[in-house]
């Protein structure tokens, strides 16, 4: 049987929580200022936007216990700009040929 938090363990919790979204949010600002950019970075940069999502979503916005349809429609917006930014660090003059009008 799942263990309930107490009004004070679960702030702790979330002080914890709050912690590693600062702690992200620094090394990804660290990261965005003194990296060369490439395909890496682009990657890392991506994969913390989702952790850090997460967390959001789970803890802070409390959607676990809202309608599946809500906490699905906002995980998969956050899953699907990080695809998009990959993707276009990996075909940016198709991308380019897509989305121009005319000649």
């Amino acid at each position: 049987m799942a263990k309930r938090l107490s009004a004070s363990n679960k702030g702790n919790y979330l002080d914890y929580i709050w912690l590693i979204l600062m702690t992200m949010t620094l090394a990804s600002a660290a990261i965005a200022e003194q990296a060369e950019p490439g395909f890496l970075i682009t990657l890392v940069i991506c994969v913390l936007i989702v952790i850090k999502a997460r967390l959001v979503i789970d803890y802070f916005m409390e959607l676990k216990g809202a309608s599946p349809w809500i906490y699905h429609l906002m995980n998969a917006y956050f899953y699907v700009f990080p695809v998009i930014a990959v993707f276009v660090w990996l075909f940016p003059e198709a991308l380019v040929k897509m989305t121009t009008i005319g000649s």
